[in-house]
């Protein structure tokens, strides 16, 4: 069971409930829906059969939904894939029409009075460029610079532009809204630029009465990188989109602002997740290249709390092999880390308070005696959080009678959420960590496990820690 947590992308390749079904049965801790490319109805229906498959298999799989955002795509064209040639002229028009290889239109037509003569406008990911050589308030006109495949709802990236867009579409306002509705866990956020696009969203959710949903912030271009630390001050975490990033930056620095994302979020306890072409090879064939087992790799020993699958499992012809062969590759990658130098890492940069220091003695205490499980009592999860955070050698059991609390837990490293009635007494605390880590995790005679919980239920701290050893 790996620490590193997993998380597939449902599109037409893998909307099947038995192929969700392998998914998970392979490795899937998160189901990610992204509204870019999903209509309400084909959400809700993928949302029923993954609460279903969590009750058919007794596993606890969440589920997050993504946002479109402020973000700019083709609108539908005359065929389903048109070649842009080099050096041919093409008019981007603000009037929605069906595109070709002559002119083409966009979902934000308005983008166009804020582009101007030589900035350049990258299509479908960065495959094609164009540059600007006129402009007008109806159209503009662009020189293709390289020959290329652009199709439907393709992407469109303007980096240098300066837009002055509204964050909450109505669209958006009616995905939120239908995220609530179906009580699902994560909020992946698109085009985030700062703290207030996510305040925003935040004050929506409490109108909505919801304070459960966990916002994940995409950073996606560089005014969110240098607005970092406010993002990750209003967020549960992050996802480090790096398709979008390789566009609006140069991609050779892509490396080194992933490491310094994810130790940033690490060092403020935020949810780190890594995403975009970790295998994108496998959308067309079963085995991955060197590089990408390599990138999937680095992301494990980056201490990431989750590696995301997008397009490979979306639409690509191999998702379940895809989710198992990166399921074999964050194995074997966890079994070469040392989790002391993990530690001792944490220990030199954490603050010292009470709930930090009683997970710090718990992942201690854990990693001394080579425990081979922590068991986590929790009401809110703040607690399994805690001890995530420290990277601890043994997986960590959370145990809660709070489903919402469970299944908000399913992307925090290491931790396997369960569910179990109320506890009364720190013996019955005892006894169910014993039984359900025992049961879990097919522990022997003589197995260490550590508990650490709270009680009485209305204390806001971990206030106990004990070792126990199986005893039959």
């Amino acid at each position: 069971m790996n620490k590193t947590k997993m998380i597939a992308t449902i599109g037409p390749s893998s909307r099947s409930r038995e192929t969700i079904k392998q998914m998970i049965l392979s490795g899937v801790d998160v189901i990610r829906i992204n509204m870019s490319h999903s209509s309400f109805e084909d959400a809700r229906d993928v949302i029923l059969k993954v609460r279903e498959l969590n009750r058919e298999l007794s596993v606890i799989t969440g589920i997050m939904i993504d946002t479109r955002g402020p973000e700019i795509r083709i609108t539908e064209l005359e065929k389903n894939k048109i070649k842009l040639i080099a050096g041919n002229t093409i008019r981007i028009v603000k009037n929605n029409i069906k595109g070709n290889e002559n002119m083409i239109s966009l979902t934000l037509p308005e983008v166009i009075n804020y582009i101007k003569v030589g900035e350049r406008i990258l299509l479908n990911d960065g495959n094609v460029t164009l540059e600007v050589v006129s402009n007008s308030s109806d159209a503009i006109i662009c020189e293709i610079k390289n020959d290329g495949y652009i199709k439907s709802n393709c992407s469109v990236n303007i980096p240098k532009a300066n837009f002055n867009l509204k964050f909450l579409s109505e669209y958006d306002r009616e995905t939120i809204k239908f995220a609530v509705l179906m009580q699902v866990d994560y909020l992946a956020l698109s085009h985030v630029k700062d703290q207030l696009d996510v305040l925003d969203v935040n004050d929506l959710l409490i109108e909505l009465s919801d304070d459960h949903i966990q916002i994940i912030s995409k950073i996606e271009n560089k005014t969110a990188i240098e607005e970092m630390k406010g993002i990750l001050k209003v967020s549960d975490g992050v996802m480090i989109a790096r398709g979008d990033l390789g566009i609006e930056l140069e991609i050779e620095k892509i490396p080194s602002i992933q490491k310094k994302i994810a130790n940033a979020a690490k060092e403020a306890e935020k949810i780190c997740i890594i995403a975009t072409e970790m295998l994108s090879t496998m959308q067309e064939n079963p085995r991955p290249t060197r590089a990408e087992v390599s990138d999937v790799a680095n992301a494990v020993l980056d201490g990431t709390d989750a590696v995301m699958l997008s397009s490979e499992t979306a639409i690509g012809k191999y998702p379940v092999e895809t989710v198992t062969t990166m399921n074999k590759i964050i194995d074997e990658i966890e079994n070469e880390i040392n989790y002391n130098d993990l530690l001792l890492e944490f220990s030199r940069k954490d603050k010292t308070d009470i709930p930090t220091a009683i997970a710090y003695s718990t992942v201690d205490s854990a990693n001394r005696i080579n425990a081979n499980a922590i068991v986590c009592s929790t009401m809110t999860g703040l607690t399994a959080k805690k001890i995530s955070h420290f990277r601890p050698s043994a997986p960590v059991i959370a145990i809660s009678p709070i489903e919402k609390t469970v299944s908000g837990l399913t992307i925090n490293y290491g931790i396997i959420p369960m569910k179990v009635p109320m506890l009364e007494s720190t013996d019955e605390i005892i006894e169910k960590s014993t039984s359900v880590a025992k049961e879990a995790l097919n522990l022997q005679k003589k197995d260490r496990i550590v508990i650490a919980g709270s009680f009485p239920l209305n204390v806001e701290y971990t206030n106990f820690l004990r070792i126990e050893e199986i005893k039959e």
